[in-house]
């Protein structure tokens, strides 16, 4: 095999390397030859690695011709095939009006004077938050508006966070809990599955603005408006050993470690921030970081998980508006001065086969007493 590799030489006792023309003495052309093929299995590992290195980075190119035409000419460059993703291309950054940035218009945005004035969370979110596939704009306002949103967001997380401080004590295990859930738990959660699934898929398709919106619906309305107004009385006045509070704080703790894992590729130092601090519960200690922890809790399944969130969409949101109107109007004749003084009566027009004797409606509605009648009951 060696031999293949050599010719004969005019010089005595010597051969000729086919590969580099070198004249070797007849004793050295096996450590020459074992030189050659160290060389060619090294030069191709590295260009693997090269290939494999760059082939998994994924490569943003704004815009423009020049760009777009030094992307393409990249695997030219190469004899492997550059890209095994995709090119994420996107348009001009421009100002509020659709105008490219210009010294002479004075609406140039210094990239370092912005990440001083609103920090990297905020530029982040900018970024998530635009139709890269359009003219980008960026200004003081867009900024400003999507810092009082990312402040709404840093908020829920904050109560989050501030509920979980002082765990009961005696905290049931997270099997027992899971079962113990009340309905209104259970939808939350269901919520945030359903938020949870929908973010990654956008995220494997690069299609980052409905993320930001649904997060942003799902902080305001979903939490802060509706489950954290109705769980607030039993949080704060409940016993710490109760068994309302007890699912009340396990819900939390799900919302929270769910909430982290969608906003840790926005908000990375937020997002960290806040790891850094959850008093971990349910015998889990936690990672280093966020981003080594693949921890996700989620609730065994309930044969009556389906039940119990029927009633809350087919029952109680309908009824919250509905009530909602009634107590408003109330307080505006002056019948009540606040929705705990108010005594409810519900006629039910059919019965639908659900069981609202697990609602405790009084919780939920924010009022003193809640009666269910049959309508044709009244009519007697």
């Amino acid at each position: 095999e060696v031999l293949k590799f050599f010719g004969p030489s005019s010089k005595k006792n010597h051969s000729v390397c086919l590969k580099c023309s070198g004249v070797y003495q007849s004793t050295k052309i096996v450590q020459h030859f074992r030189k050659h093929i160290n060389d060619e299995a090294r030069q191709k590992e590295e260009k693997e690695n090269s290939a494999e290195r760059f082939s998994k980075r994924y490569v943003i190119a704004a815009g423009d011709p020049w760009g777009l035409a030094k992307v393409r000419r990249l695997p030219s460059l190469k004899s492997y095939f550059t890209f095994r993703t995709q090119v994420l291309s996107h348009g001009f950054v421009v100002d509020e009006k659709g105008r490219k940035m210009s010294k002479s218009l004075g609406n140039v945005l210094d990239p370092e004077d912005v990440l001083k004035q609103f920090g990297a969370d905020i530029i982040r979110l900018w970024v998530i938050s635009s139709d890269f596939s359009k003219e980008v704009k960026v200004s003081v306002p867009i900024l400003e508006n999507l810092r009082e949103s990312y402040q709404k967001i840093r908020n829920t997380l904050r109560f989050l966070l501030g509920n979980l401080a002082n765990l009961p004590p005696n905290l049931k295990s997270e099997k027992d809990l899971a079962f113990e859930l009340h309905p209104v738990d259970h939808y939350i959660l269901h919520k945030l599955e359903k938020l949870t699934s929908e973010s990654q898929k956008k995220y494997s398709e690069y299609n980052f603005n409905p993320i930001y919106t649904s997060l942003l619906n799902f902080c305001i309305n979903d939490l802060s408006s509706f489950y954290f107004e109705i769980i607030k009385d039993s949080l704060y006045c409940d016993s710490l050993s109760s068994l309302r509070r007890q699912q009340i704080i396990a819900t939390l703790y799900y919302l929270l470690q769910g909430l982290l894992k969608i906003i840790s590729p926005i908000f990375p130092f937020l997002a960290e921030e806040i790891y850094q601090n959850i008093p971990f519960c349910f015998g889990f200690a936690g990672q280093e970081s966020i981003y080594l922890d693949n921890y996700s809790p989620t609730l065994p399944f309930s044969p009556s998980l389906e039940k119990e969130i029927a009633i809350i969409t087919k029952f109680f949101l309908p009824l919250r508006q509905d009530v909602h109107q009634v107590l408003e109007q109330a307080r505006q004749e002056k019948i009540i001065n606040t929705n705990s003084q108010a005594n409810l009566i519900i006629f039910l027009k059919e019965k639908n086969g659900l069981d609202y004797s697990q609602l405790n409606l009084e919780e939920l509605l924010l009022v003193a007493k809640v009666e269910i009648r049959d309508e044709r009951e009244d009519d007697a």
